[in-house]
Parts: C-alpha cells; structure tokens; sequence
C-alpha cells in the first residue's frame, strides 16, 4: 500500500510533496481555489480551478485570464509533474469543485472537498465523491445538532413568510451572499410567481451564471421608489443599508445554515432566519467518510476537534488541521430563553416593581436602544427616572444612561478595565477558546451582543444587584490592582447575572449602549420626567460637571443654582467652519457694507484647547474632552500657581524651541506620557498657554457676558511668566479678514477665529458667534490597499480606509488613514467593492486590490515613523471619491515629502 501524501498547515493547507496549497488566504506560486468566494481567493503565480470558477473570478475580481490560471474541465485527467489532478463537482456553490490528487509514481490518492454539501442544491451541480487514501474535508457544522430540514420544508417556510409580509403591505428583504446564496434564493423563488428585485453586487454574479440556473423569477435591479410590492434580495450587509432603512417597511430574513443555532435572529438582527445552508450537515459528513473510505482524515473549518473526536470513536483516523476559524461558532445550549432583536428583555422576578434594580435599568435602556423613535425612547426614560424615589438612584441612574460610571466632578480615576480583562472574564465562565472568543466577536462587532451570546451558554445563578450596589462593584474594579483581581470580580459578578443583565454591563463598561445620542437623550428625558427645560437641564448638567446632580437639581426645581466651580471642567465653546473671508464677514455681518461692522479676529493656533483651573491651592488643566493633563505640563501648572486670582481660563498649549512656533506632532508626543523624565527637556522644547478666555473670576461667572465684558476682565488679570494673552485684531472688511488670514499662516498658525464681541460664552455650541477660517493645508490623491470594519451604527460596513502613494520604483508606501467624509451610500457602494476585491483578511482588516483612489484633505505633514512612507497626516478626511482617475495617477511620496518639507539624503 503507497504512503499517504504528506499535509501540513503552517498557514494554510499545503502538500509539500506537490507543491501545493489548497485555498490559501494569500498569494504562494502554485494553488488549488475550490470556488469563487473571495476568502478561498487570492493571486498566485500559477492558480488551478475549474473553468466556471476563473469565468466568476473574471466578473467578480477582474482576474484576466492567463498562463498564471489553468482552468480544468470537471472529470477529465490532467497530469502535471508526475500527478494527475481532477475535479468533481462539489454542490457548494456554481462552479465549486473537489480535487482528487493522484501521485503517478506510486497511486497514493488525496481527496480535498473545500466547502461542499451532498443534497442536491437548487443552484449547483450534485456533488460527487470518490475513493482517496487522505481525505481533507471541511466541517462546518461537525455536531449532531445540525441537521438540516428537507430543503422543499425550507423553501415553503420562506415562501409562506414572504407572501405573509406581502399581505400585510410590508417588503420581504431575503438576505444571502451574493454568490451562491443569492443564486439558490433565486431558484427557490422561480415558481412562485413573485416579481423579485436584487442588490447590484447580485445582480453581477447572477447574470453570469444565469444560463445554468433553469427557471428563474422575474428579477430586476433594485429601485427603491419601485420596490413595494417586490421580493428584495440583498447580500447581509445590506439588512442594515440606507436603502433599506430608508423603506421603513421592510422586513428581513436572513437564510443560512447558521439559523438552526439558538439566538439566530439576535445575532443577525433580523426578523426571521431559514436554514438554508450550502454546506454539508452533520448526516452528510458522515456520509462522506464512509463514502470516501480513507486511511486518513484532515478536517478543516468550523468544529474540526469535535468532529475528529467523533471520527476516531467510529475507528478512522482523523486529526484537525486548525481551531475554529469560521464567522461563527457555537455558543451551547443557552440555559435561558434568547432575547431577539428589538424584543423586550426577559427580566428576573426579583426585578420586577424595583426601578433601582440594575436589571431593571438594563430592561429600560433595551427597550430604548430598540426603539427607533426618539420621541419614544424620551417617554420610556422619563418615566423610569420619574420611578426612582432615592436621589442616589437617580444621579447613578442618569449617568449610567449617559455611559458615565462615577461622578465625573469627584475626581474618581477610570476603571483601568481593558478589553482584555472583560474578555478574559467572559471566557473563564464560558470555556471559550481564544480562537473561539476572538471569531464570535469579530463576527459581532459589538461588545453587548457579545457578550450577551458569551453568557447565553454559561450557567449562571442569578441574583441581581441594584445600582448602589453596582457603583460599590465599580468602586472595588478601580481600586483593584492589576488584571488577575480585576478579572476575577468581573468573572464573580457576572456570573450573578442574567445574560441580558450582564451584556448591560459590558456595554456599560466599555461605552457601548449605542440607545442614540446619550446626553442629548437623557437630558431630554430628565427635563421631561421633572417638567424643566431642557436648555435649563443641559446648562446645569455643564456648570455642574455632572449629569446625575443636574437630574437632582430638576427634581427639585432648583436647576438656575447650578454654577461654574474650579475643577469641574466646562465644555468650551465651539467654532463653525467657514471656507472663505467672504463667508465670515457674510455670517457674522449679514448684509452690512464694509465699514458699517466690526470683526474680532484671533490667530487659531496648532496646539491642544485647554481650559485651565486655578484655586487657591491647586491648579489642572482639562482637555476638550474634560480629560485633566496637568501632570502631562508641569509648566503651565507651576506659571499658574503666580496667579494672584481663581479663575477658569480657555486657551490653547503651544510648543516652543528656539523662539520657533512647534506644530501639534512635537506637541502630541506629550500626551499620555506620566514619567516626567521623559517629557521634553525646558531647554530644547518650552511650552506656553495662551489665553483667549476668562469664565469665571474670584467666584463670579462670567458666562452671560458679552465677550467684550470678558475681555477687559481678562485683561485685569495678571499674567506669569509661561502665559500669554492673546492678540485680537479688529477689521472692518472681508479683504481685511483675507489680510489677516495670509498673516496668521505666515506666523505657522492654522488660520483664524473671527468672534462676535456681543455674544456670550455657550459651552459645547456651535453657532456664528465663533467661525473659523481655517483653509486646507493641500489634498493628496491616494489609493486604498486597506479596508476595515466600523465601529457602532457602521459595524456592518468597511469604513476605515489605510491608503498608500507611489514611491520612485513605483511601490506603494503608506500615508494615513481615513473614516470621515463619505456619505452612507458611499460607504455601502465601497464595502460592496471591497468586499469583492479582498486580497487577504486578518481579523476585521482586509487587504484589497489597490484600485480605489480618493481625494484626500488634511491639515499638516509631517515625518513619523508611523507608516513605511516616513510620513503622517494631520486630520486626514476624504474629501471625494476619484472614479476619474486610476492607481496611476496617484500622487508620489516625494511629492508629500515636498509638501512636508522633507529631504531625503
């Protein structure tokens, strides 16, 4: 008997006596793709396939057809190096295909299945199997659990929902991958009767395989206008588009294998979820190896441990090449009932009646983050605030709601939790695996669902806390030392809570409630809950430092007695962008002819806002964000201590050596460092703090004085050394405001603020009392080589963009990165393309075929050893997406270097 053929998996499967590798994720010289899914896709010096396979890459990748790719017709020999390779079909997907692999000097045989299933499918050829000595097969769904239904049962089942959503005027939304799925839907609709409309990324793939289709429904590109009435087939990712939202009526079904799993509907967030799947079920696995008859099994994919223990008690010999590397895996029987999407949660009985429970907080708040109507989400706040008797409850209630854990005023420390404690909490309930953990998160891209499927499968004992108890468990998680405590009590706590509760918890953690707009929100819903303004409420909470006091002072009608205090940081104000002097003197001037008005103009500097604080006894200076960094500027604190008055300043921290203005690169670097020795030595690199503000002065606020009024109190004040106040300069026209600008750049600074001297001081507001002028430093055309997954309302797409420009040999050297500036829609039409041109995937990263260019604008340059073109943006945006142009006519790297004034020796 001939040995068997000797397989590896360093990275991927690979046959080293052949010199091949069986679907790797990334290009080797010589490969076997099994099918024309873009993770079994890559560019390899030589690529085996069946012929329908390259037709698909052809339409799909714009893979041109070449020597590099040899098609094989299905059945026939091909003899290649001392081997003979052929296909079978496998009945995953049009044109999917197994490779049987003979070695010619001894016969030993080699069975690679790729993705397959055995039933018949709608949309593909019957799988066929033959006899091999090694048998490499993937196990999707290697557990006794998944048993698909009779695929006739499925279909019905789709079929009946989709007429009941028609009868009821709604628009059924049937979720399958483009390629494959899609097709198989198609078919299951051909009957029916039912004018469908598809998704265009579907419709690409349809028509080049809708000749071996059979009968197919009437099907046309998605119009949005026209779609009532119409059957909608979207890939996933659309279940959450734009377009579908924007329909409001529509209904969503997901059809995968995956929806015989508990909890389907939860983890998809749709309506209703069919199992049809194009892998091979349980039964079907079996059915393979006792068909195959090998002397060995390899097993790919999903529960490959599982399955192999199964094999080896049946007497084969069978060993996993890899853990669990699929989307995702299972999660066990949950010991409670799933909460689907959007549906109420399942609240404990002890609960129930007590509204400072945090179960109770948990219930209300899902039952506002799936609300879709902020009107609605307002009411049931309001009338869970309105429940809560104690105080305390509701100062903790109010700042739970707004994400916050601890009196932001007290000067309490953060909870130093990081991901990695909470997952590694999750895992020890749970006896995930990291592989395990790390697939179901990226699957989820969301740290309550996560959690919330984690915990599904734990067997916890619950006995909820109330929220005084949960601000005494945040108070021990911060004074904890080190990850192993701080784990253990997360490990403790959660174990005492529901699965809905404790997902409520890691939300809460991590930031994540994702119910709309928290301040905002819970604002209005303190001001309706205790009939106060909600102007009034937001004024108070800011003056204040704290939400939860300000819910207090709404109770008791007492709102007007919130005022400024030092070291409780205020939000600052904020400037409207404006793009030109005429636009500034239009805003602030309306119609009034030149001379007829007067503008306030102050340079805007490249240096961090900061408010600073002075007491008798203590200085800090907050961030725009309110964060305290004074440690980070010992100078800036020790020249205050030489003030003679308590006051709360607003200005901005400017870097200075030799006597020369320093950007925000040289400054940044001091953020987040404590170890003062490390800071920039005074004698190289000396910073400043200018001053453009006063709000308060010697306990008086100075808020609802007109600027001008601030102002001269601000000029009353003493300033020490290592303080500056700063410049203010009148025009009286828009050619005086575009003097003034080239001045400001010609000084290294940004631009200008122009200031209305009337106006008061409105913390955290936008408006035409304060307007920047702040032009971009210059655009870049790039090209994208990396696309990642979004956070939030944008985890369903790729909307974080790594681009590159082109260096003297012509390589592709990287720039910056960019989210900001696409619409929506542009950013679906791109997840659609990138997802289609998907090189290689590493975690929620993708490397795509460089093809995209976009116009990118950004404030400053500068050398960083960030990127390995030795460069970085300042504030990168997309500024247009450049169907115009193609990779070739990108910018070069030693333009950027030209415009960050770096030479290259």
């Amino acid at each position: 008997m001939p040995p068997l053929l000797t397989v590896t998996h360093p990275k991927g499967i690979y046959l080293p006596e052949a010199d091949l590798w069986l679907d790797p994720h990334f290009g080797v010289e010589r490969a076997f793709i099994s099918h024309a899914h873009s993770d079994h896709v890559a560019r390899h010096q030589l690529t085996f396939s069946s012929e329908l396979t390259l037709e698909l890459m052809r339409a799909r990748y714009g893979v041109k057809e070449s020597s590099s790719f040899q098609a094989l017709p299905m059945r026939q020999v091909f003899e290649w190096e001392g081997w003979k390779l052929r296909l079978f079909p496998a009945g995953h997907i049009v044109g999917s295909a197994m490779l049987h692999l003979t070695r010619i000097a001894d016969g030993a045989t080699l069975l690679y299945t790729g993705d397959y299933k055995l039933r018949q499918g709608l949309s593909s050829e019957r799988c066929e199997l033959l006899h091999a000595d090694t048998l490499i097969m993937e196990t999707t769904f290697g557990l006794p659990q998944f048993r698909f239904p009779p695929t006739g049962e499925i279909v019905a089942s789709m079929l009946k929902w989709v007429r009941e959503t028609l009868d009821d005027g709604g628009i059924p939304v049937l979720l399958g991958y483009s390629l494959g799925k899609a097709q198989e839907i198609l078919c299951a609709l051909g009957d029916a009767g039912l004018p469908v409309m598809v998704h265009k990324s579907i419709l690409e793939m349809t028509e080049v395989v809708a000749p071996l289709l059979g009968k197919l429904p009437a099907y046309r590109p998605f119009v949005a206008a026209e779609a009532k009435g119409h059957v909608l087939l979207f890939p996933p990712s659309g279940a959450r588009s734009l377009a579908i939202r924007k329909l409001k009526t529509c209904r969503t079904a997901m059809l995968s294998g995956w929806a015989m799993q508990p909890g389907a509907k939860y983890r998809y967030q749709v309506d209703e979820v069919f199992p049809l799947s194009d892998h091979a079920d349980y039964p079907e696995l079996l059915e393979t190896v006792e068909t195959v008859s090998p002397r060995r099994v390899y097993l790919v994919h999903g529960y490959t441990q599982e399955f192999a223990a199964d094999l080896r008690a049946r007497g084969y010999e069978a060993w996993t090449l890899e853990r669990a590397d699929q989307l995702e895996i299972q999660l066990g029987q949950p010991k409670r009932k799933i909460m689907e999407a959007g549906a109420p949660a399942v609240l404990p009985e002890s609960a129930e009646g007590k509204p400072e429970s945090f179960a109770q907080w948990a219930y209300v708040c899902a039952q506002a983050a799936a609300e879709s109507s902020r009107l609605k989400k307002v009411s049931l706040l309001a009338d869970y605030l309105r429940a809560l008797e104690q105080e305390t409850d509701l100062e903790l209630a109010v700042r739970y709601c707004s994400g916050l854990l601890f009196d932001p005023a007290g000067g309490e420390g953060p909870l130093n939790t990081g991901w990695a404690v909470i997952r590694r909490s999750l895992q020890e309930l749970s006896g995930l695996s990291d592989a395990e953990y790390r697939t179901l998160s990226r699957s989820q891209a969301d740290a309550g669902r996560t959690a919330y499927l984690v915990l599904s499968r734990c067997p916890l004992v619950v006995a909820d806390m109330d929220l005084q108890e949960t601000a005494h468990f945040f108070r021990e998680l911060r004074e904890a030392r080190g990850p192993l405590p701080k784990t253990k009590l997360l490990r403790e706590r959660l174990a005492h809570l529901s699965a809905h509760t404790g997902s409520w918890l890691v939300r809460l953690m991590t930031g994540e409630l994702r119910m709309g707009s928290k301040e905002g929100l819970i604002e209005e819903a303190i001001a309706t809950a205790f009939q106060q303004p909600a102007d009034a409420v937001r004024e108070a909470a800011m003056l204040s430092g704290d939400i939860g006091r300000a819910a207090v002072l709404a109770r008791q009608a007492r709102l007007h007695e919130a005022v400024p205090r030092p070291m409780v940081p205020i939000k600052i104000m904020l400037a409207t962008p404006e793009e030109t002097a005429a636009d500034i003197w239009q805003r602030m001037l309306g119609a009034e002819p030149d001379g007829a008005g007067e503008v306030w103009l102050e340079d805007k500097y490249d240096g961090i806002r900061a408010q600073l604080h002075r007491s008798t006894g203590k200085v800090e200076i907050y961030t725009r964000d309110l964060k305290p960094i004074g440690v980070q500027f010992p100078e800036i604190t020790q020249a205050a201590v030489g003030l003679h008055d308590e006051v709360i300043m607003d200005g901005e921290i400017i870097a200075y050596a030799e006597d020369k203005k320093l950007s925000f690169f040289d400054l940044q670097k001091r953020l987040g460092r404590r170890d003062q020795a490390d800071l920039f030595l005074p004698s190289d690199i000396s910073v400043r703090y200018v001053v453009f503000d006063l709000l308060w002065k010697n306990g008086s606020s100075l808020l609802s004085q007109p600027l001008a009024q601030r102002r001269l109190a601000l000029e009353s004040v003493t300033m020490p050394p290592g303080m500056t106040l700063i410049d203010v300069h009148h025009v009286r026209s828009e050619v005086e405001i575009e003097a003034a600008f080239m001045a400001a750049r010609r000084r290294n600074n940004e631009g200008l603020i122009a200031k209305d001297p009337a106006t008061a001081y409105t913390p955290g507001r936008r408006g035409k009392a304060w307007l920047k002028l702040k032009k971009a430093f210059a655009t870049l055309d790039v090209v994208v080589v990396k696309a990642e997954q979004g956070h939030g309302k944008r985890s369903h797409v790729l909307s974080d963009y790594t681009f590159a420009v082109r260096d003297e040999h012509g390589a592709l050297r990287v720039i910056g990165k960019a989210y900001s500036g696409l619409t929506d829609a542009e950013i679906e039409t791109l997840t659609e393309h990138f997802t289609s041109t998907t090189l290689q995937q590493k975690g929620s990263v993708r490397t795509v075929i460089p093809d995209t260019v976009l116009e990118i604008a950004f404030d400053s340059i500068q050398a960083s050893t960030r990127h390995d073109s030795g460069l970085s943006l300042r504030f990168p945006r997309i500024k247009a997406i450049r169907t115009d142009k193609t990779p070739e006519d990108i910018d070069t790297l030693a333009y950027a270097r030209k415009l960050a004034g770096v030479t290259v020796s």
